[in-house]
């Protein structure tokens, strides 16, 4: 049998199991992706994050009892290993625009994991200290306070720039070119080379060319690549002396009102020589004490408050949610009560998270405690119980009050985000102890 490389030539797979079977001397932190350890972390980790996906759970445990996982971790060892062609989908967005995504099958998005698990060390030390998304210590909540640790903010002007579908539009062989070692070289060099420069993708079950496809959003590895990928834009940026932040495609950069222009310039230059383009309708500029957003947050006055965007988001996706759970009650003829639990269980899991996700991520975790506070969470609290009713009864209307009380509500474990919030203040045990009493997810 033989195997396509791209680029040109070939490996029989004999020679590379024959290469397969002797590890390279020099020791890198690729060397334990052939030992079971890592393989195990990342899916007991899979398994505590994402307990509901248990098809996926079921494919990585049956190819961890195969044994598959150190056949394949010696092939990525010995340079020889080529994935499979990752499935192409759309994922529907609320603005009624498609993003594309990718997915490989299952033992190479396991690899990917595993391979994204064991780079973090050399990503965290190679990545720019002004854009650590995705990496340990360097969410959003940090971005944002990084840009805020400057005193000088008031009297500057502030510009946010978005990058239009930024992990599919990167040049794959530009950013090849600038990767730091040891992601240039080696075998974590030849993987990804192997990986990112096969144009190959699964669409409606044919193997075809996908285009350009960058770093393929929604694989594994795709967030890590885009943080490295413009290292020294962010240097370049900095070295203006503006106060600026990135956090993957989301810039933020404030300067005097007299040199934003200059910086602007630069950027939108240094973006479009690499083939990135601007989301003009994501991307904004304001004065001197006027309000900016970034990363979800608005900052206003002094003040740290929810983005507008963000509102309309959890908004839409809530009257989503009704709207289904309204066609299923009305399919299965379900009762008030049991509709309002439905659309309850699924608010709080997208909002609160289970208590595996808490520490890593859920809508609550993420913005409420950069919030100073509460404004805009009474209106999405309204929202949320106006939605609920009328899952339940079809109707926006007074008398759904009526038939749904609010203690119908909390019966059915409704928390309000407004008393996240104050016990968010009061500490991580405080919250996590009223969202286990509240809401039963524990």
């Amino acid at each position: 049998m033989v195997t396509s490389i791209p680029g040109g030539g070939c490996l029989r797979t004999s020679e590379c199991g024959d290469a397969a079977s002797k590890r390279p001397p020099s020791r890198s932190l690729l060397d334990d992706v052939a030992t079971d350890a890592p393989w195990v972390a990342v899916v007991d980790g899979f398994r505590t994050r994402q307990p509901r996906r248990r098809d996926r759970i079921a494919e990585y445990e049956g190819l961890l009892d195969r044994g598959e996982h150190l056949r394949v971790g010696a092939e990525v060892l010995a340079g020889c290993y080529q994935p499979n062609p990752p499935a192409e989908g759309w994922l529907n967005k609320a603005d009624g625009r498609k993003k594309r995504l990718f997915q490989y099958q299952p033992v190479d998005e396991l690899l990917f994991r595993v391979v994204n698990r064991l780079m973090q060390p050399a990503a965290v030390e190679k990545a720019s200290p002004w854009c650590r998304s995705f990496l340990p210590g360097g969410g959003a909540r940090a971005a944002f306070r990084s840009v805020l640790a400057d005193p000088d903010t008031e009297p500057k002007a502030a510009l946010r720039l978005d990058v239009r579908d930024y992990f599919n539009s990167i040049d794959v062989r530009d950013l090849l070119s600038r990767l730091p070692e040891p992601f240039a070289e080696g075998p974590v060099g030849r993987l990804l080379t192997t990986a990112l420069l096969d144009p190959r993708v699964v669409r409606s079950g044919r193997i075809v060319d996908g285009g350009r496809k960058g770093v393929m959003a929604g694989t594994p590895i795709a967030p890590m690549l885009a943080t490295l990928y413009l290292r020294d834009l962010d240097r370049e940026i900095a070295a203006t002396g503006a106060t600026y932040a990135r956090y993957s495609d989301d810039i933020l950069v404030l300067a005097p009102p007299g040199e934003l222009p200059t910086v602007e310039r630069l950027v939108r230059d240094r973006l479009a020589e690499r083939g990135l383009d601007v989301n003009e309708e994501k991307s904004a500029s304001t004065a001197p004490g006027e309000a900016w957003d970034f990363l979800g947050f608005r900052y206003e006055g002094g003040a740290i408050g929810l983005a507008p965007i963000t509102e309309r988001k959890l908004k839409a996706k809530t009257t989503r949610l009704a709207r289904s759970l309204l066609r299923w009650r009305e399919r299965k003829g379900a009762s008030s009560t049991r509709t309002v639990g439905a659309f309850v269980r699924r608010s709080n899991r997208r909002l609160y998270g289970v208590p595996a996700e808490r520490a890593d991520f859920s809508w609550a975790t993420w913005f409420l405690p950069m919030l100073d506070l509460p404004q805009g969470l009474e209106g999405l609290d309204h929202h949320l119980q106006r939605e609920a009713r009328y899952a339940a009864t079809g109707r926006r209307t007074p008398r759904s009050r009526r038939l749904v009380p609010y203690s119908g509500l909390i019966d059915a474990g409704y928390l309000p985000l407004v008393s996240a919030f104050w016990a968010m203040q009061q500490g991580t045990g405080a919250y996590d102890e009223l969202v286990s009493r509240r809401t039963g997810l524990i």
